[in-house]
């Protein structure tokens, strides 16, 4: 049994996710058929839901996006566990202009609709306006680009600034391509007053209309969603004639997995809880999630939080070897903000490291004796890990050096709504991407950007140099260069932003060893169903 971390690509920043992950119901709910039932065609996914919605347009949440990655097919899409580029899905090509802002596609022939319909360039047009006119949590990605048709088979989407991320963002589940006849016909409006007079949610959420390998058959958001092969799907079918989601919570999943025989796949079980599982079953995972502390930089929250000297003794102090170790398998001391699934990812070998003695002579050189501040964090198990004990661990290695943090567990919606205030003098929260573009960090925390600010981190309180390297990320257009842009900004904050990562952590799919191709995604949808096949 292993974890395998591998490179991979990543996108918006998403803390507040976490109060959905979290706080979302976890019973077992239903009995969803697999091998053991005797229905050797149907795959089970064992998975706590996080669910709102079926419809591409306001998917925003884990379990949704891994549903409507298999009802709904995109212009580019992404293979297996690799990020690193979006490869053909109904675009066979596409070409970028070098200025990083037009993108034409050439549809490939042939494509249908679930109903048999033919799939054209004018259902590509509304669906990716719908999206971004209906103004759900997803259409942040496309809230600059507009789209337009040639011809039949080809779509030019252009962005009002140059972004070459566009590709990436165009195999996103929310692009998912509807068939924009009965969508209409079903409340969906794709103009500038979608978000008043769309209402084809309810319709989207009990039929898909799509042209994926999947088609909906049930939707019971409490306890399971049904999937059923696509009879007149374009491309290769999926092995699978049925897919089964299970609602189930993380302890059930494990009991549940030491168990199955066969086609079976649970989603949630990672670090500690690998621990225990039978060496018969698979495991796929990448590092794609960051933990880290963030300290306020405006002194009239805390003068000593603010202090830069207090800054980097507290870097100094931790343990991250030891820190990486409550994790458990798949996880690693932190080196950035950008987690190793991800283009830009700053190599092992710049992972932090403890320096005691450095830590105490920074601190006498800030004139602070025994240092006291209140250290924030949302009491609960996040990927397998109870962040109390990863506090207890940091508040350790600080007493050490002489830091005194008073623990300060917090229900998870209090420590979202304390943070967001700007209140918190320090404070402790992992941080996942929502879709692999890992230099949208920048829009988010850099000096002066949204989570930042949350810090009292202004641009005026913040090193020139790191101003300039986060501005160099974003004026490179060439992913490479862009990737190693994002490497120095990463060193800079380093030196002296409010953010200490502590460890990078896997998401991790199970599966039984009858299986082939359950590989976890970085890209949202976690694992390609329509992939999986059996031995």
């Amino acid at each position: 049994m292993s974890v395998s971390p591998r490179r991979l690509r990543t996108g918006a920043l998403a803390l507040a996710t976490l109060a959905v992950i979290s706080t979302t119901a976890c019973t077992a709910g239903g009995s969803g058929g697999n091998a053991n039932d005797g229905e050797a065609k149907t795959l089970t996914v064992n998975t706590s839901f996080v669910l709102k919605t079926l419809d591409p347009g306001r998917v925003y949440e884990a379990t949704g996006l891994t549903a409507v990655h298999a009802l709904y097919d995109t212009l580019l899409t992404f293979e297996g566990s690799d990020v690193g580029k979006p490869v053909p899905a109904l675009a066979e090509s596409y070409e970028a202009s070098p200025d990083a802002k037009t993108f034409t596609f050439k549809l490939r022939s042939g494509v249908t609709f679930a109903d048999g319909s033919p799939l054209t360039a004018d259902d590509v047009v509304f669906s990716l306006n719908r999206l971004k006119n209906i103004k759900g949590s997803p259409a942040v990605t496309v809230s600059e680009l507009s789209v337009s048709k040639t011809d039949d088979s080809t779509v030019v989407v252009t962005s009002a600034t140059p972004n070459p991320n566009v590709p990436v963002v165009l195999a996103m589940p929310s692009t998912g391509v509807l068939n924009a006849e009965v969508a209409r016909d079903n409340g969906a409006k794709d103009g500038a007053d979608a978000a008043q007079g769309d209402t084809a949610q309810q319709y989207l959420d009990t039929n898909s209309i799509g042209s994926g390998p999947y088609v909906l058959k049930s939707y019971e958001p409490e306890s399971q969603v049904v999937l059923e092969a696509n009879p007149n799907y374009w491309g290769d079918k999926p092995q699978f004639e049925r897919v089964v989601l299970r609602n189930m919570d993380v302890q059930t999943q494990k009991l549940t997995m030491q168990r199955a025989e066969s086609a079976e796949i649970s989603l949630d079980i990672s670090g500690k809880l690998l621990d225990g599982l039978p060496e018969s079953l698979q495991t796929s995972g990448v590092q794609d999630t960051v933990y880290f502390l963030f300290l306020n930089a405006d002194p009239a929250v805390s003068a000593v939080t603010a202090n830069p000297k207090f800054n980097q003794a507290l870097r100094a102090a931790i343990d991250y070897q030891g820190i990486a170790a409550l994790y458990g398998e798949g996880a690693a001391p932190g080196a950035g903000l950008v987690a190793p699934a991800f283009p830009g990812t700053l190599p092992a070998s710049e992972a932090s490291t403890r320096d005691v003695a450095k830590a105490k002579a920074l601190l006498a050189e800030a004139g602070l004796t025994d240092p006291t501040v209140k250290f924030n964090y949302p009491a609960i198990t996040y990927k397998g890990v109870d962040l109390g004990t990863v506090a207890t661990k940091v508040q350790g290695d600080a007493a050490e050096a002489g830091i005194t943090l008073e623990l300060n567990p917090q229900p998870l919606t209090t420590f979202l709504d304390e943070m967001r205030s700007g209140k918190s003098p320090l404070g402790f929260t992992p941080q996942s991407l929502n879709y692999p573009v890992a230099d949208s960090l920048i829009n988010n925390m850099a000096p002066g950007q949204a989570t930042a600010l949350r810090s009292g981190w202004t641009v005026e309180r913040a090193d020139p140099a790191i101003v300039a390297a986060g501005e160099k990320v974003t004026e490179t257009l060439d992913l490479a260069a862009r990737a190693t842009a994002m490497q120095e900004w990463q060193r800079l904050m380093n030196q002296s932003s409010p953010y200490i990562v502590l460890a990078s952590n896997s998401s991790t799919v199970v599966a039984t060893a009858d299986l082939t191709g359950a590989d976890y995604s970085a890209a949202g949808w976690q694992v390609d169903v329509a992939a999986v096949g059996r031995r």
